[in-house]
């Protein structure tokens, strides 16, 4: 007998359902928070409710981007990324094992979506409000996307955290210029060579952004959101591809 008959490589599908398995042991801290949290929550609502006010109006977003993005770090807790550790001790190639183990982080975040999503149409239809309108309080998009960014952070990056502190400082800085683009007639860039034609172009770029129809609008930034998070993975997970020498 060979050595492949003894020691068959996993199959894709085994590698990626063993992943899910795992993933999903490692996040029952993190699920029994949120179901304290939504059973708080659903506590407070209910009793505004009773009491007669009315419990469950509010108009903002969702804030599960922000979540998404950050839940890439307790997806790889305990895991060491970068050289010898447990997960890459198994039989299947680095970076697919990579990728896999995002794919199963990925399938929880949806089953924890679609819980929030049914908990939401729950509290709707008990406070007698539009279910749609609070359904689409939720960035579904936004909270792929993000989350496939988060594991490009976490996946790619020895030292995720100071990179995150790093994006922030730079989110910070785009929009003090955005700040600055929409008020840009003030004098202080009059001295700054190509400053104004670089205004003219950007307002007039928005400009024809918001002429563009709502859809048009929608799919382009989908496109845009989740394009930018594929190839961030896909450039994340390369750095674990394995080196093959002849």
């Amino acid at each position: 007998m060979t050595d492949r008959t003894l020691h068959p490589t996993p199959r894709w599908r085994d590698v990626v359902l063993e992943q899910i398995r795992t993933v999903g042991l490692s996040l029952r801290i993190a699920a029994l928070v949120v179901a304290v949290v939504l059973a708080v929550g659903t506590f407070m609502i209910v009793g505004e409710l009773i009491c007669g006010g009315p419990g469950f109006d509010a108009r903002e977003t969702f804030p599960t981007a922000l979540i998404s993005f950050l839940y890439p770090f307790a997806v790889w807790r305990g895991q060491r990324r970068f050289g010898p550790g447990f997960l890459w001790t198994l039989p299947v190639d680095r970076r697919r094992l990579a990728l896999a183990r995002v794919f199963a982080g990925g399938v929880w975040l949806m089953a924890a979506l679609a819980v929030f999503v049914s908990w939401l149409l729950a509290l709707a239809l008990l406070a007698h409000a539009p279910p749609e309108l609070h359904v689409l309080r939720v960035p579904f998009v936004a909270t792929i996307a993000m989350y496939l960014l988060g594991s490009a952070l976490v996946l790619g990056l020895r030292h995720p955290l100071r990179w995150l502190l790093g994006a922030a400082g730079l989110l910070f800085l785009l929009g003090k210029l955005s700040d600055l683009l929409t008020q840009p007639d003030d004098g202080e860039w009059q001295h700054v060579p190509g400053a104004s034609d670089f205004f003219s172009a950007t307002q007039h770029a928005a400009a024809i952004w918001h002429t563009l129809p709502d859809l048009a609008r929608w799919a382009i930034l989908t496109f845009l959101w989740l394009g930018a998070g594929l190839a961030a993975l896909w450039a994340a997970a390369s750095r674990h591809r394995e080196s093959r020498r002849q």
